[in-house]
């Protein structure tokens, strides 16, 4: 007998109990105590967190793996892992359908897909029930980004269309417009621009007028530039360029195969005119402050079958050499304004060779100089006066305006008995049955025989170098 006392290779004699709480040990030598039980000293011995207890699970040897989209999509069965089953044969399997177990394959390759996406770090098993993950926020569904594109895309679209449908409203309704290429018609009495100006000379200069529609009535305002540019429909009172009058379709005047008008002046005087006269209720002036014109088809659109204008209304004035085409402000519609071309006091004009008078500056050689505008009174029938009859009216109404210069003279200007003399601007028939009734009052120098003569500077007594005018003798 070893000196321990114990027998050796000693061992349990059969038939012998197995104390309460203890285990063979694998050779069946000795009882081993079993985990949790209370040895000598009624203390615990703590199970060896390195030793799986009793029928523990062994290590999961697929713990790091990580699996593709693709295999997970194509999985049929679902197996839990070595820490999930260890914990069913520790606690039992849990009751709740969001078990493992009981989970729904969608949920199962939810949860390994999020693990798969943890590469390189041990995946922790739930705690207690397992609730299983839900997809990764980088997976599909609308992310903020995707929001925001769709948003700008959608912005994107919805301008093209409108784009779109304007071209075609545009297309069916006035077309691309541009402004008159020829010069509005002029007064044979006191001119204004031009009538003999190429009626296309700068067309391919004039601006793309971008414009749907143009009401009757409504005034019109845009940069005077070449390229597109924008029109603003502007009150009448409001300085402006374009009173619209009507649309008129020149198809029946105008065949599909018809040259491009040379003279688009023409065109307005004889197609616009008739309904210019209906929109004002009289006719126009055609010596007058006014003139017809149209915002027509260019030359590429009138090829392609464009034969649709807008008859209106501009206001006449000096052509400006640079931009034939440019037109000229206004303000006050016409229907209610006085279409007489009449000149402010200070005015000075030189005697054409078709004696028409022509604005020049005061500085430079002239032959009369505007002391302002009177209104005369109508005839008893409301025709036309005759030429007697007329400067009888002309001399009662600008009296007024022109005793104040005529006073100033002593017949002591220049040589050969030069002196100042009153005169006025003649109202033509074809003006007085429109309406007109206001005329230009002018003084200017005569010799003893009755012809004007040249003067440089003003005869303005009130201006502050009153006398100073020289005839030029």
């Amino acid at each position: 007998m070893p000196a321990d006392g114990m027998p050796p290779d000693s061992a349990v004699p059969p038939g012998s109990a197995v104390p309460p709480g203890s285990a063979v040990s694998p050779d069946g030598a000795v009882p081993v105590p079993a985990e949790g039980a209370v040895r000598a000293g009624g203390t615990s011995a703590p199970a060896d967190d390195r030793t799986p207890p009793t029928g523990a699970a062994e290590p999961d040897p697929f713990a790091g793996l990580v699996l593709d989209d693709a295999f997970v999509a194509a999985a049929t069965r679902y197996e839990a892992p070595a820490r999930t089953r260890d914990a069913i044969a520790r606690f039992g399997a849990a009751e709740d359908e969001r078990s493992p177990l009981l989970a729904k394959a969608r949920s199962a390759r939810a949860r390994r897909a999020r693990w798969a996406g943890s590469a390189g770090r041990t995946p922790r098993p739930p705690r207690g029930r397992s609730r299983l993950s839900s997809p990764s926020a980088t997976g599909g569904g609308w992310t903020r980004g995707r929001v925001i594109l769709a948003v700008i895309s959608l912005t994107l679209l919805i301008s093209t269309l409108v784009a779109f449908v304007r071209s075609e409203l545009d297309s069916v309704g006035v077309p691309r417009t541009t402004v008159p290429a020829a010069a509005p018609s002029p007064s044979t009495g006191p001119v204004g621009l031009d009538r003999d100006e190429p009626a296309d000379a700068s067309d391919e200069n004039l601006p793309e007028l971008q414009r749907w529609s143009w009401e009757s009535g409504h005034c019109y305002r845009w940069p005077q530039m070449s390229g597109d540019v924008s029109v603003d429909d502007v009150p009448c009172t409001a300085p402006h360029l374009f009173e619209a009058v009507s649309r008129l379709d020149l198809g029946p005047a105008y065949s599909g195969d018809a040259p491009y008008p040379s003279r688009w002046s023409d065109v307005a005087d004889h197609h616009c005119g008739p309904l210019v006269t209906a929109y004002l209720g009289h006719p126009l002036d055609p010596f007058g402050r006014y003139a017809a014109s149209t915002i027509h088809p260019r030359r590429p659109e009138w090829r392609s079958g464009g034969r649709e204008v807008v008859c209106g209304l501009v206001i006449k004035g000096e052509a400006d050499p640079s931009r034939p085409w440019s037109l000229h402000t206004f303000s006050g519609g016409v229907r209610e304004a006085d279409q007489a071309m009449t000149f402010p006091a200070g005015t000075c004009f030189r005697q054409a060779a078709d004696e028409d008078d022509r604005v020049v500056p005061c500085e430079e050689p002239h032959h009369s100089e505007s002391v302002g505008t009177a209104v005369l009174p109508d005839t008893a029938d409301g025709a036309p006066p005759s030429a007697e009859l007329y400067d009888e009216l002309a001399e009662a109404a600008c009296a007024p305006r022109l005793a104040p210069y005529l006073e100033h003279d002593n017949g002591s200007r220049g040589n050969g008995g030069v002196i100042t003399q009153g005169a006025w601007h003649v109202i033509r028939p074809e003006s007085w049955r429109a309406g007109t009734r206001s005329t230009t009052c002018l003084v200017g120098l005569v010799d003893g025989s009755g012809h004007a003569v040249e003067t440089t500077g003003r005869l303005d007594p009130a201006h502050p170098a009153a006398g100073t005018g020289t005839a030029n003798v």
